[in-house]
């Protein structure tokens, strides 16, 4: 069974399941798939948390790929010249930009389930 907000996106899930893919396979290709037609429930420019329970050997396996701050990022970054917190600068404009990692964290599940 694949459950999803869109239904190319399901379908994507299902034909991965039809062709002997597991539920992991059929998971990141509906999150692909949503990053497309429904990028408010699942886009490649953001992050998350999964787990995996492998079948094989019953471990579990936690992924977190959520955003991460740029290198260049630094706890005062969001202060101004007296220490203060700047107001909407952690959250709007150019500062409050993080590191995706949707993608990468769906590709470290495909490799988990590949054990």
């Amino acid at each position: 069974m694949v459950v999803s907000t869109d239904d190319y996106a399901t379908q994507a899930g299902l034909a991965i399941l039809k062709k002997g893919g597991n539920a992991v396979d059929a998971a990141v290709a509906v999150g692909f798939a949503l990053a497309v037609t429904h990028p408010s429930a699942g886009n490649i420019g953001g992050g998350g948390f999964m787990l995996v329970r492998l079948a094989k050997t019953g471990e579990t396996v936690a992924i977190d790929y959520r955003e991460k701050a740029p290198l260049k990022a630094s706890r005062e970054m969001y202060l101004d010249k007296n220490g203060n917190v700047v107001p909407d600068l952690s959250t709007v404009g150019y500062k409050a930009a993080g590191v995706p990692g949707t993608v990468a964290g769906l590709a470290m599940a495909l490799e988990s389930t590949a054990r």
